[in-house]
């Protein structure tokens, strides 16, 4: 299983072999039971030719949202087997985001869980192309489809159309998903994956963290690269196992990672100060946890001293994969490791894209040295993406340094986008929804630093002339309408926001400002003043 060739990397294919190796062993764990190899093959199958006989097929984009469970999984499969490329959606996503994802990705179909159809009827008047809707009914109560504004069946009355799925010819450049980023500069946008992004970025997580073999533990979402490629398509092309849950719970962690067997756990860097946070037990270092994947290695020492367990660190993104880790044991404090010199080449560049030399901090840029390996583009976004493969390199957004030995240290982003609880969230999609309220002007929203490693956010508003509003009632308002990690923290309401020569909000001055960010006229909605 370690001599993958590029060409072999399609998924469908990957699992089928699989299948034909390790029918019978355990590839999902979840709370409820386990799932075979042989019986994920079989669904996904099945889950194939229900939704070939809908007309779903080769090239169709088909939004996926759907919590973790099995199901999500087999559908990614069954989409991968028809040549149609998966377009996983944030299952917290409603309103414009959700209209916003659906319209650009031009998906022609959606498969969704019960408890988010409710969202569809704002929005489905907006999407002319999207012509099916699939609704996961398991579990939940039956859905009133007649009322979602779209064609809609349920994904259970699929599941009777036969268990052959159509044979389609699938390469490793096609495209297997369009997953979408943080937006930047303007709303999230949609990098293309192939089949060979997908599965080189979960083969080198196996090298690097020395994973083949052992149990993985997922509390990630899987509709994020980091659950989906580093998780389950590691574990397949590993021919091990992972265990899903639906959300990461610091009082069960233990318990879980006990219950499972787990010897790799997936995690974003707030998980871990989550974690030494906790009271102190006489069962900390019982268990079989021995490493914590894209954790944060600027805690390795806290980490071994309290619970046994190293934390890896990469630099790897949705974009370009895995394109720095260190080799396995050979870690060093605070780095997120060196290139990976088979698939591509770094560097640290200045303004002007020239190379810089050792401990200078510059933007990172990476290009491929094999084909497919990195996002082909944003789809429907050819400015966006000339803008990124600029000089003809990849141009990450995020500040770093290079030590003489080749190892790279994060060290900010330079990208207009915020960090919170592991979710890189779009200052521009939040302004744009703060900005529908009422009494809101104009907004800023900016990632200020949190206790817990990464960041929190701050909303700075102005109101409209005359208007009246209270932080808490504007926090409200947001929880109303997007995703948990996407609701502020804090809330400031200033006259004016402070503007560049060209009219742009100076972002800068807003962090600048107080402590990084933080005044006394700043409302913290977890205590009275920040």
């Amino acid at each position: 299983m370690r001599n993958e060739t590029l060409e072999g990397l399609v998924l469908g294919d990957v699992l089928r072999d699989r299948a034909a190796t390790h029918r019978t062993e355990t590839f999902l764990k979840f709370h409820e039971g386990e799932v075979t190899y042989g019986e994920v093959d079989s669904m996904a199958d099945r889950v194939a030719q229900g939704l070939a006989t809908a007309g779903i097929g080769r090239g169709h984009h088909v939004g996926v949202m759907l919590p973790n469970c099995a199901d999500f999984i087999h559908v990614i499969f069954a989409l991968a087997r028809l040549g149609a490329v998966a377009v996983p959606i944030n299952v917290g996503y409603r309103g414009e985001l959700l209209r916003h994802v659906l319209d650009t990705s031009d998906a022609s179909a959606l498969i969704i869980d019960a408890p988010y159809a409710d969202r569809l009827p704002a929005v489905a008047p907006q999407l002319p192309d999207l012509g099916r809707l699939v609704v996961r009914t398991e579990g939940a109560s039956d859905v009133p489809l007649q009322r979602l504004g779209k064609p809609a069946v349920t994904l259970s009355s699929l599941l009777s159309n036969g268990a052959e799925a159509p044979r389609v010819d699938v390469g490793f450049g096609d495209l297997q998903a369009i997953m979408y980023t943080s937006g930047t500069t303007g709303p999230s946008k949609g990098a293309m994956v192939p089949h060979a992004l997908a599965l080189t970025c979960a083969l080198d997580s196996l090298d690097f963290l020395d994973r083949w073999g052992k149990t993985t533990y997922c509390p990630l979402p899987l509709f994020h690269a980091a659950g989906l490629w580093d998780g389950v398509m590691s574990a397949l092309l590993a021919g091990g196992s992972i265990a899903i849950v639906e959300r990461f719970s610091a009082s069960r962690f233990w318990d879980d990672v006990r219950r499972f067997d787990a010897q790799v756990a997936m995690s974003v860097f707030s998980m871990i100060p989550i974690l030494l946070n906790q009271p102190r037990t006489e069962r900390d270092k019982e268990h079989p946890l021995q490493t914590f994947y894209m954790g944060k290695s600027s805690l390795d020492e806290p980490l071994l001293e309290r619970f046994g367990v190293r934390s890896v660190e990469t630099y790897t993104s949705t974009e370009v994969g895995i394109a720095t880790a260190s080799p396995y044991g050979e870690w060093r404090l605070g780095s997120c490791g060196q290139a990976h010199g088979e698939r591509f080449e770094v560097a640290v560049v200045d303004e002007w894209d020239r190379v810089v030399g050792a401990d200078e901090p510059g933007e990172l840029v990476v290009r491929p040295r094999q084909p497919f390996v990195i996002t082909t583009g944003y789809y429907g976004a050819p400015g966006a993406t000339a803008d990124c493969f600029r000089n003809m390199w990849f141009h990450t957004g995020d500040r770093v340094w290079r030590d003489a030995d080749g190892y790279f240290y994060f060290l900010d982003r330079m990208k207009d986008a915020i960090r919170r609880r592991g979710e890189n969230i779009s200052a521009f999609d939040l302004e744009c929804e703060v900005n529908l309220h009422p009494s809101v002007l104009e907004s800023a929203a900016i990632g200020v630093p949190s206790e817990l490693g990464d960041e929190d956010v701050k909303l700075t508003v102005v109101l409209r002339p005359g208007a009246a509003l209270e932080p808490a009632e504007l926090v409200a308002f947001c929880a109303e309408r997007l995703p948990r990690s996407m609701v502020p923290r804090y809330v400031e309401f200033i006259d004016a926001l402070p503007r560049t020569p060209t009219d742009k909000v100076a972002k800068y001055r807003l962090r600048a400002e107080g402590d990084h960010g933080l005044t006394p006229g700043t409302w913290d909605r977890e205590g009275e003043q920040a």
